[in-house]
């Protein structure tokens, strides 16, 4: 199977260590450090005195232009794969950035030759970090198996346009996962989607790992699969340099590590494109800056679901050494539970230390599987070959549609069951004669006709029909009852 990478087909079937899932320390008690769609980044509220930074290298700028029609450059190339190594999260990330000598009036994309879709331009003090950068965000759930075609076109004011198109080869579904070790070994890869997807920033092949290019906001690449459960994630990284405009919010903070369970951002219920809800994940193991002030902090945190600080080390990290990233996921056996996480760091030079610098349990509500995340946030890192101990998987999810109430009726969903991780699954009520529809109860709230539920999880609805009504005439929809 291709997606066995470098060397592993010389290793052995490896199904992770299971650790005892009773964790005695107990979670801080504080207050939650924002809702879950909140941009900022949670402070670091455990530390080591810290020094000074030594800073980054300036990104390169884009140069500006002079040719008489907007420039779009694809920072991954006009053909992006998709999907073959696993669907890591729900959006497949075209990105890339365009420069104009006369202001834009308009810059939008079709997806094969669908509805016209408006994009960002940066800088956003998030995402998007230089002028002209932008971030496309395709649900993956709509792509085609095969090509898809993507249409990015750029207006100035001047009535000048210009256009790219980006295929998009979609192959999910096409990987099986099994309990075992997997290798994303950078040094095997000619391009940094052979082995992962890109979510936010230029990152390039560097000395055998991957890097950053620009530092900035939450420079971010995905491995893996949504269905994920439970793993180990072993990576190394080396730290040259950070970003010092990452002290002020909304970043509040360098910070580089890894993230399990992830799903893909969310409406932060902003308004705000690309996505800027991060905090819908298992855990996220990384070292962390902080400034206020004149006094510097620093040292190694673990975060949980919705942003809430797990645990923190005061251990010192330091620039130009190699350290070992560990981190790992487990479901508890009493599904009333969180997962229980563990963080460790090493030097590169040194033996694994037998204990774990953090565990904890996780908190209320987490996901219960998802991908990993590689995050340089306002970080200059190198990434080494990542090592994956995949231990468990789990099914799709499922939909449980009940009714309710003195009336009578069913319910028709389109697409047809069962979802796909992610599926943004539409619910007609379809009232009987003498019945209307009440409402949605459950994992639906509200009145809304049709109701619109994403699938992370298996979930049940209840749908309440009441005497009186007419019946109702449903549209034609592709799905199934």
């Amino acid at each position: 199977m291709a997606l066995l990478l470098g060397f592993l087909g010389a290793l052995p079937w490896v199904t992770a260590q299971t650790p005892p899932n009773v964790v005695t320390e107990t979670v801080p008690s504080q207050p939650p450090s924002g809702l879950s769609g909140d941009s900022t980044i949670p402070p670091l509220t455990g530390g080591s005195a810290g020094k000074p930074p030594q800073l980054a290298g300036a990104p390169p700028l884009t140069a500006p232009a002079t040719a008489d029609a907007p420039a779009i450059t694809l920072w991954y190339g006009a053909t992006l794969p998709a999907g073959h190594r696993g669907d890591p999260q729900k959006w497949v990330n075209i990105l890339g950035n365009v420069a104009s000598a006369a202001p834009l009036t308009a810059l939008h994309y079709t997806l094969n030759g669908g509805p016209t879709r408006p994009l960002a331009v940066g800088p956003d003090n998030m995402r998007l970090a230089r002028p002209g950068d932008f971030n496309i965000e395709l649900d993956y759930t709509d792509l085609r198996a095969g090509a898809n075609s993507v249409v990015i076109t750029a207006v100035d004011e001047t009535g000048a346009t210009a256009q790219a198109t980006v295929t998009v080869d979609y192959r999910g579904g096409s990987v099986t996962w099994s309990p075992q070790t997997y290798i994303y070994d950078w040094a095997t890869a000619t391009r940094i989607d052979d082995l992962a997807q890109v979510v936010d920033g230029e990152w390039a092949l560097d000395g055998g790992g991957v890097r950053p290019t620009v530092f900035d906001f939450d420079r971010l690449l995905a491995l893996g699969d949504l269905s994920w459960r439970d793993y180990t994630v072993t990576v190394p990284i080396t730290v040259f340099g950070i970003d010092e405009s990452g002290y002020a919010g909304a970043s509040n903070g360098p910070g580089v590590g890894v993230m399990v369970r992830w799903q893909g951002h969310y409406d932060a219920g902003n308004g705000v494109t690309p996505r800027t809800g991060w905090r819908r994940l298992g855990g996220l193991g990384w070292y962390r800056w902080q400034k206020e002030g004149e006094v510097y902090t620093e040292g190694f945190q673990l975060l949980g679901h919705n942003g809430r600080e797990l645990g923190t080390s005061a251990r010192r990290l330091n620039f130009g050494v190699t350290y070992i990233f560990k981190l790992a996921v487990t479901t508890n056996p009493d599904p009333a539970l969180p997962a229980t996480y563990r963080f460790k760091v090493w030097s590169a030079s040194q033996a694994e230390p037998v204990a774990w610098d953090i565990e904890r349990r996780g908190m209320a509500g987490e996901p219960t599987g998802g991908s990993l995340l590689l995050l340089a946030h306002h970080v200059d890192a190198r990434f080494g070959a990542v090592r994956v101990d995949l231990a468990a998987v789990r099914p799709r999810p499922t939909l449980t549609i009940l009714t309710d109430g003195a009336g009578g009726g069913r319910i028709v969903t389109s697409p047809a069951l069962p979802p796909r991780f992610g599926e943004d699954v539409l619910l007609f009520p379809a009232p009987d004669l003498g019945s209307r529809f009440g409402g949605w109860a459950g994992a639906l709230e509200g009145t809304a006709n049709p109701g619109v539920v994403t699938l992370f999880e298996s979930t049940s609805i209840t749908a309440t029909f009441t005497t009186g009504g007419n019946g109702i005439a449903l549209p034609v929809v592709l799905g199934n009852e």
